[in-house]
């Protein structure tokens, strides 16, 4: 082969590398965003099993899971502990924790759900979205947010009053 064809199928390596590369990128990206439909899904579904036991009964405590254990001024010194706190109360209540894997269990009057997905105050997102719900349904009334997060607090409060 002469020069000029080996600078041509050098040129054309690198640039099947680049594709390579550029592929196994998307790939990942795709992965992630499937991942995060996932995880939509799976919290719509949730709201809406909350939005319909709204409609039937009585009040909703949201509780801002990790701001209740970890933040400042702490009510729990655990996750379970706050669990044990939230069941005996006797009253419906939501708690909602950031957490890398969606799941939602119901024990009872207390429902435990984990965000999913990746990124910051996602709790704070969902407890927001599901406000927002409420409010659309005229239902807002029935639900409070207990949390020592004032941001959290503020945008509820502004979900509410609008």
């Amino acid at each position: 082969m002469s020069g000029a064809q080996n600078i041509i199928m050098a040129s054309r390596v690198a640039h099947l590398r680049e594709l390579k590369t550029e592929v196994a990128g998307l790939k990942a990206e795709n992965l992630a965003l499937r991942n995060e439909l996932e995880s939509l899904r799976a919290h719509f579904d949730t709201a809406l099993l909350a939005a319909a036991d709204l409609r039937d009964g009585e009040a909703l405590e949201i509780w801002d899971g990790w701001n209740l254990v970890l933040g400042s001024q702490r009510i729990a010194h655990g996750r379970d502990e706050l669990i044990g706190m939230a069941k005996a109360t006797g009253r419906r209540i939501w708690i909602v924790f950031d957490g890398p894997v969606e799941n939602v269990r119901v024990n009872g009057t207390v429902r435990v759900s984990y965000t999913g997905g990746r990124g910051e105050q996602r709790a704070d997102k969902f407890i927001c979205d599901f406000m927002r719900m409420a409010k659309y349904l005229q239902l807002a009334e029935k639900v409070s947010v207990r949390t020592n997060d004032k941001d959290l607090l503020s945008q509820v409060g502004r979900i509410v009053a609008c």
